[in-house]
């Protein structure tokens, strides 16, 4: 496990994605549980480097009932189709019951893979690796 950390010098703000490997998938804790407009781009810098880094396959958890600001749930959903477009995925899990609402209200569950949990998240890797490997 390998903690990713970033500071902005104009705001002194610090950012922390926690990324463990487990095959065949990143593994990311975001810390703190939930997002906020001025955290966006250390989310941008330093979930693209996660992406690229695990082949396009992440399970970004969230601590339980997390919320997320427009700006950093966009971001989500370029980093999801980028996952996509590496021939991966990206699953989410621990937004709370009314951002999880929403994004299925809007229609961006299109766009953003989101699972009740960590286990059932890490079927639908398992599931992908058996297709793919089929």
């Amino acid at each position: 496990m390998y903690t990713i950390e970033s500071t902005s010098a104009a705001s002194e703000l610090v950012s922390v994605l926690e990324v463990g490997m487990v095959r065949p998938f990143a593994m990311v804790k975001v810390r703190p549980d939930s997002l906020r407009e001025h955290q966006t781009v250390l989310l941008r810098e330093e979930l693209a480097d996660v992406v690229d880094h695990s082949g396009g396959r992440v399970l970004l958890r969230f601590g339980d009932g997390a919320e997320v600001c427009a700006s950093s749930l966009s971001e989500l959903i370029r980093e999801s189709h980028r996952c996509e477009t590496l021939g991966g995925r990206m699953y989410v899990v621990g937004l709370s019951r009314q951002m999880r609402k929403l994004i299925r209200s809007t229609g961006l569950d299109r766009h953003l893979n989101l699972a009740k949990d960590t286990a059932e998240a890490m079927k639908h890797f398992d599931q992908r690796g058996h297709t793919a490997a089929a």
